[in-house]
């Protein structure tokens, strides 16, 4: 791919920001990232729109307009504090990533992996997305993770160092199956975010709502009779976050209630995504049309 001016430009300006963050007091970098979260929370017509509309999907009257702006800040709040965490975790150690966040129930995963099931992570871009799976893949082994590639090829490269350096393997979306079926042959674990639109998929339901959802999850998890993990990574505070392991969904012995096993599969992982996204909704990423399947014309300015 041909590395254009306005690559180079973007590429200097990310490295100009992160000699910022890794140099700046921690005391002072919050309040600055707080800043730039409510400057982006306020200047952005497009996606101010789409999560206004998002939330009024969701949650419609069941929730007030004062609380649904609060979440639109909060929303950013939570993407910036990820972005930061992108750029810390580069060089970070294990042991310094580890500081940052405590693991309930990963004696679960730990069970799985000893009594040799293959582990499939599914999570969504909820709270501290960006720590969660270097977390995982630093305490349970390496991690392929479905990822589309950036079209800036210096920032893609880079991307990808980044998460070698956390023990994790990019599969491009591209060829998402091919990837993830290489990575469990080898006895390697996926990951897979599992939260947003997508043309190509299963109709599930969303918050009442019929959306589509990737199904390659659910296929892979009964081909090769794997272990489903579900993980939400709760931002307690800048740089301190609590990683919940929900209950392990076995597609060996999962009792399911339809013929369709694909789609009761896929249609469980959403509902545990709504959930989470209900107990904590100021926590999720707002800002993508996941009700786009049913409701295009929503988010048109």
């Amino acid at each position: 791919m041909e590395i254009k001016t306005s690559h180079k430009f973007v590429y200097y300006l990310y490295l100009f920001f992160r000699f910022l963050f890794n140099y700046t007091p921690n005391f002072i970098l919050k309040p600055i990232l707080k800043s730039l979260a409510w400057i982006a929370s306020v200047s952005s017509k497009k996606y101010r729109k789409i999560v206004k509309t998002n939330l009024d999907i969701a949650f419609k009257d069941e929730m007030s307009d004062e609380k649904k702006y609060s979440i639109i800040y909060e929303s950013y709040k939570s993407l910036i504090f990820n972005m930061y965490e992108f750029i810390e975790n580069q060089n970070a150690t294990k042991e310094e990533i580890f500081a940052k966040a405590k693991m309930t129930n990963e004696d679960l995963v730990w069970d799985a992996i000893k009594n040799g099931k293959k582990i499939i992570f599914f999570t969504a871009h909820y709270g501290g997305w960006e720590i969660a799976l270097p977390y995982c893949a630093l305490k349970f082994g390496t991690i392929a993770v479905v990822n589309r590639k950036m079209n800036n090829p210096l920032m893609n490269e880079l991307y990808i160092q980044a998460r070698d350096n956390n023990n994790i393997i990019m599969v491009d979306k591209k060829i998402a199956a091919k990837g993830m079926l290489k990575a469990l042959k080898q006895n390697q674990h996926v990951a897979v975010v599992v939260d947003q639109h997508i043309g190509i998929g299963v109709e599930v339901e969303f918050f009442g709502e019929k959306v589509m959802a990737t199904d390659s999850v659910s296929r892979l998890a009964l081909k090769f009779d794997s272990v489903l993990v579900p993980i939400f990574c709760e931002m307690n505070d800048f740089r301190d976050y609590t990683i919940k392991v929900g209950q392990l969904i076995d597609a060996n012995s999962y009792e399911f209630k339809t013929d369709d096993k694909i789609k009761e599969l896929t249609q469980l992982q959403a509902t545990l995504i709504e959930e989470q996204i209900r107990d904590k909704p100021e926590q999720w990423f707002w800002q993508h049309k996941r009700f786009k399947h049913k409701h295009a014309e929503f988010y048109t300015l």
